[in-house]
């Protein structure tokens, strides 16, 4: 079996090297900025500097928890993405004779496989992304009391969880719904299968919905003892509920492409087949956007913060701060998630070349693809800052058309463009490269 295991990621290695890159990334982030707050903390109870522990507690606590969740929402949907791309070898080994239990179980062995090498490549990485992070502390005015990242075994212990947790994470329900599937319907539907939510997604979204619930109901209706500035936290913790909601499926990026694209007048061929393709390979479109609408939605949502809460501060420095290392895991996941599908975006260029369209019209529906994706993040980005703007607003008893007009729509345009520029960059690589793909050789099995 492990024969198999190693067998099958050698020969699927184009999808799965982005896949590693992308968890590696993602565990390096997260056990990076826990070693930071560790080191911190560690400094200060040495110093003696009950408030310093205090501020290192907060500061990187909130680091570590926004870096997590991107992390895991990247490269669950990353390890998804890939496993789903591969149904049909998976659907060839049932018909091969091997049984179904037996597969699930090789599927998750390579996920223990994946998760443990993305958390040993990530340790060395993590002590430089603690470094960094130290160093950013160091510039806000934090007092570290000489505190330096230095090497402990249980650093690689770090690292491995948080490489294994998220593709764990990613690729349970996938193969369970693997080994389920029909052989037939794996080889016939060329589309992605449906997304059904299992017990565990659907309770979890019951419990966003109550954080969801729970928080705006204290924050915009209630008097709290703490005053306009606890109501005000109430509201933004409301928010984060709110975003993890939004995003853990397909049900709300997916309609929001699909409305967004029908209002475009444009009845050209290109863009008619970079539409299709997205509502077809509607997992490989939700997985794509959801990094950079991440991103986006956090920038947007402590920017607003920052503008509500008295001596906040708006600024991109500041934010970055908090926000860096959600930028990296997101932009490394989405670009990752681009490449790991090349194969697959390939086949479907080579069936609409032998349908008899011209190279240009592909290579244009391809970078229209890339618009397509950066649009409905940026788009998912503009509606969660106005839902944010609302309710924080309404929980500081500030107007709400104050707190818009005054948030830097100039950062926030840069960061829009930052990321249409660079998802049709790389599609327009990736264009480039189908163009001189034979298109036999691309439908080959």
């Amino acid at each position: 079996m492990i024969r198999l295991v190693l067998s099958d990621i050698r020969l699927q290695a184009s999808m799965w090297w982005w896949t590693l890159l992308c968890a590696t990334v993602g565990a390096a982030c997260s056990a990076g900025s826990a070693i930071a707050m560790f080191t911190a903390v560690s400094a200060a109870r040495a110093a003696g500097d009950a408030r310093m522990v205090s501020a290192s507690i907060a500061l990187g606590g909130n680091i570590v928890f926004f870096t997590v969740l991107a992390a895991v929402g990247v490269v669950a949907s990353a390890v998804g993405l890939t496993l789903t791309t591969q149904r049909r070898e998976h659907a060839l080994w049932v018909i091969l004779g091997i049984p179904r239990h037996r597969v699930r179980f090789i599927l998750r062995t390579e996920m223990v496989v994946l998760g443990a090498v993305a958390g040993a490549l990530a340790a060395p990485l993590a002590l430089l992304v603690a470094g960094v992070a130290l160093a950013q502390w160091k510039g806000t005015g934090l007092e570290l009391h000489g505190a330096s990242v230095g090497f402990r075994f249980w650093y690689v212990g770090v690292s491995v969880l948080f490489g294994l947790v998220p593709c764990l994470l990613g690729g349970w329900g996938v193969t369970r719904r693997a080994a389920r599937t029909p052989e037939m319907r794996a080889f016939r539907d060329f589309s992605d299968p449906p997304a059904r939510p299992g017990v565990a997604r659907g309770g979890l979204a019951l419990c966003l919905l109550a954080g969801v619930v729970g928080m705006w109901v204290p924050g915009l209706g209630l008097e709290l003892k703490g005053g306009l500035a606890q109501r005000t936290a109430f509201a933004f913790a409301g928010n984060l509920f709110l975003l993890c909601l939004l995003l853990m499926g397909p049900w709300v990026l997916t309609p929001l492409m699909k409305l967004w694209t029908a209002l475009v007048p444009s009845r050209g061929v290109a863009w008619h087949l970079a539409v299709q393709s997205c509502r077809a390979r509607a997992t490989r479109s939700v997985t794509t956007v959801l990094p950079f609408a991440l991103s986006l939605s956090f920038v947007g949502l402590f920017m607003v913060m920052g503008k509500v809460m008295p001596g906040g501060s708006a600024g991109l420095d500041d934010i970055l701060v908090v926000l860096g290392w959600v930028f990296v895991v997101s932009w490394v996941g989405g670009l990752a998630v681009i490449a790991l599908v090349g194969r697959e975006r390939a086949r479907d260029s080579a069936v609409v070349t032998v349908a008899g369209a011209r190279p240009g019209v592909v290579t244009r529906s391809m970078v229209y693809e890339g618009a397509i994706y950066a649009g409905t993040a940026i788009v998912f980005g503009a509606l969660f800052v106005a839902v944010s703007s609302l309710t924080i607003a309404l929980g500081a008893r500030i107007d709400v058309v104050r707190v818009l007009a005054g948030l830097p729509w100039a950062t926030l345009g840069a960061l829009a463009a930052g990321t249409l520029v660079t998802t049709c960059l790389a599609l327009v690589l990736q264009a480039a490269r189908v163009s001189r793909t034979v298109a036999a050789r691309a439908l080959r099995p």
